[in-house]
């Protein structure tokens, strides 16, 4: 018997499009996990996120392309729902898709960006830092919802 109540498929995309932080894990050349928050977007059944070629995630992902991803929310026990994702992650090469894939992120965030509330300098200079895409493809889906328990009553 199942100790959770999953999301259907259709649930899990929603649930995905309808939240901010996506926590990735990757794994560093010596076997350690390496956990980190990104801003994210769906496309196609796909997870990408953006981040700078020299960040321990990047660096990770040339040596072994698996990760697992999880998207969470709740604070009691009876709402707690969330999605894990299991994949193979790539850094993006096309450089149309790429561009689309960037355009789709800032606006997707756009009023999170609040970067005019860092110093001019610093927003120069990391404004300027080019970034990679990365493709997560979905190998496995494992979701959540607890607050199904009280329907199931």
């Amino acid at each position: 018997m199942k100790q959770y109540i999953p999301m259907t498929e259709r649930e899990v995309w929603g649930f995905l499009n309808n939240h901010k932080i996506l926590v990735v894990a990757t794994v560093a050349p010596d076997g350690r996990p390496h956990n980190t928050p990104v801003w994210y977007m769906v496309r196609g059944g796909k997870i990408f996120f953006r981040a700078q070629g020299y960040k321990m995630k990047i660096r990770n992902l040339a040596a072994n392309s698996w990760v697992s991803c999880v998207v969470e929310d709740g604070d009691k026990y009876t709402e707690l729902r969330g999605v894990v994702i299991h994949g193979k992650a790539r850094v993006v090469k096309d450089a149309s898709l790429k561009d689309s894939l960037i355009k789709d992120l800032l606006t997707r965030y756009r009023k999170e960006r609040d970067t005019e509330q860092m110093p001019a300098e610093w927003r120069k200079r990391f404004e300027a830092e080019p970034r990679e895409v990365v493709e997560v493809t979905p190998v496995k889906i494992i979701s959540w919802d607890n607050r199904k328990w009280s329907e199931k009553k």
